[in-house]
């Protein structure tokens, strides 16, 4: 019988939750943001208490480390990204993101 890892999603998941609530703990404690509880007990999303200005130098961050000749945790990135994507959707901003160049798709050739 050959060797074969089974669950992988699983773990997958809990990496990125591990390196999600390390993202928000960064972020909270180098702006020192103060959350707050909600009726049920939950701490609100660092997203919901960012500022624009924070925001722009987290994307910043994101692009800084996202470079070809740098080299970043990509789990961290990811989560960092999706902070940013939760704050602009609770701005509303609908034009976050439009005339990102994606590169051409791959045709399969």
């Amino acid at each position: 019988m050959a060797f074969d890892m089974y669950k992988t999603h699983k773990l997958s998941d809990h990496l990125e939750s591990e390196a999600y609530d390390h993202c928000q703990w960064a972020i909270q404690s180098f702006y020192d943001l103060k959350l707050e509880k909600n009726e049920y007990g939950y701490e609100q999303n660092v997203a919901e208490v960012l500022t624009k200005k924070q925001v722009d130098e987290i994307d910043a961050y994101i692009s800084l480390h996202s470079a070809p000749d740098k080299w970043h945790e990509p789990y961290s990135l990811s989560c960092l990204n999706r902070i940013v994507d939760q704050w602009y959707e609770e701005q509303g901003d609908e034009d976050y993101g439009v005339g990102i160049d994606m590169g051409e798709p791959d045709d399969g050739a």
